[in-house]
């Protein structure tokens, strides 16, 4: 069976509201220099932990596109507010998650694509934009993400990576860099064949001891027919990785 991979909508995305009664919803001050206070929002998304409160927003616009983002956060222990402002849309705002000092502002651009911000948590600061949405944020900081897929393939072929904000470097997880994957188009080398392949969600440690990672690949070789449509050109596999992220570089291999 083709499997047909698409970015999935794991929350809901906000359409209407203002920052004012996300505020009051939530009994936050409000920040001095909130002149959008009450102005209609949309597509966005927040973050409310311990530490803080994040939202991430665009103005409603009578156009209806999306035009700047714009990004408040709240300190708990400080009291104090910041804001930053990026020009460029994102797509509705997925998701906002927290760890090692970092922000992941994840957004949506098509089914099977979603820029990833990551930003400093203190500041605001914009680290760098990944190509892809999260599955799996580690304490230390370190993102698990699934690259973006041109949405139109006959085959799509799943690719995991990993970024590091404190060094500013990102990597091929599985498969690894010596694999010609762009952007979910992969060919078996020397021949016909395209790769149909998709991930469960990775989880940590999982009995292999401390910076593991452990998932199930779902794969499949598919060969295109007169229609340029993929069928099955040999049975789907299903097996297990395990990925050692605290070697140099991480690593992953098929379990037995």
């Amino acid at each position: 069976m083709q499997i047909f991979m698409t970015l999935v909508l794991a929350v809901t995305i906000q359409t209407a509201g203002s920052l004012g009664r996300e505020l009051l919803g939530r009994n936050l001050p409000v920040p001095k220099d909130a002149a959008d206070l009450e102005l209609p929002i949309t597509s966005y998304s927040v973050l409310d932990d311990s530490r803080g409160f994040v939202i991430a927003y665009y103005l409603a616009e009578s156009d209806n596109s999306l035009h700047e983002l714009r990004v408040r956060s709240f300190d708990k222990l400080t009291r104090t507010w910041r804001s930053a402002t990026f020009p460029d849309p994102i797509g509705s705002v997925l998701s906002i998650k927290r760890a090692g000092g970092y922000l992941y502002i994840g957004g949506h651009s098509s089914p099977s694509a979603a820029p990833l911000l990551v930003l400093s948590a203190d500041r605001l600061s914009l680290r760098r934009e990944l190509d892809g949405w999260p599955v799996l944020v580690l304490g230390d900081g370190r993102v698990v993400f699934e690259r973006s897929m041109i949405h139109f393939l006959a085959a799509h072929a799943a690719a995991l990576a990993l970024y590091d904000p404190r060094i500013d470097a990102e990597q091929a997880l599985y498969p690894d860099a010596s694999v010609n994957n762009h952007r979910g188009a992969e060919r078996v080398e020397g021949t016909d064949l395209w790769v149909e392949r998709s991930m469960s969600k990775p989880v940590e440690g999982n009995g292999n001891g401390p910076q593991t990672i452990e998932f199930t690949v779902t794969t499949q070789r598919m060969r295109l027919d007169d229609q340029q449509l993929a069928r099955p050109a040999a049975a789907e596999e299903r097996f297990d990785v395990l990925c050692d992220l605290a070697a140099t570089p991480p690593t992953c291999r098929r379990k037995e």
